[in-house]
């Protein structure tokens, strides 16, 4: 019985079959489950062998064009495209509009002080969904 990874796990034959899988639509992970390999292992070869890490790029492409994804952010987000032409760009100004948006709102909001709107007993605002007093403790004395 011999130890450790076997010598000719990851074969001419093996990448080819891998590749076919990805270039079918197939995930990176789920193509090396389906030719018996650890999914670790294709990008192990891939960041030795520049060519085989060509064909993997040609593949993904393939797979994806394939599979119908279409770029942009949604890829990003739910599809887990990561290419830097389209869905990486579009996906950083999106967050960056909803944080300038959030940025904004939290801008514009006013905090109300104890004798506001509501009277004497308005708390100001928690950064918390929650509050941190015990519903069994008596209210605390305000300061006058």
């Amino acid at each position: 019985m011999t130890r450790g990874r076997p010598i000719d796990a990851f074969d001419d034959l093996t990448r080819a079959r891998y590749l076919e899988a990805v270039a079918a639509g197939v995930r990176l992970g789920e193509a090396a489950q389906a030719v018996g390999v650890h999914r670790n292992l294709p990008a192990y070869h891939a960041r030795r062998d520049l060519e085989f890490a060509r064909a993997v790029e040609e593949a993904v492409a393939l797979g994806k064009e394939r599979r119908g994804i279409r770029h942009g952010e949604a890829a990003y987000n739910e599809g887990r495209c990561r290419c830097t032409e389209i869905c990486t760009p579009a996906a950083t100004a999106a967050r960056a509009r909803r944080r300038a948006r959030q940025s904004k709102k939290d801008d514009g909001a006013t905090d109300q002080s104890a004798t506001g709107a509501d009277g004497p007993a308005a708390a100001p605002s928690s950064p918390l969904p929650f509050s941190l007093r015990s519903p069994l403790l008596p209210p605390r004395p305000r300061a006058a």
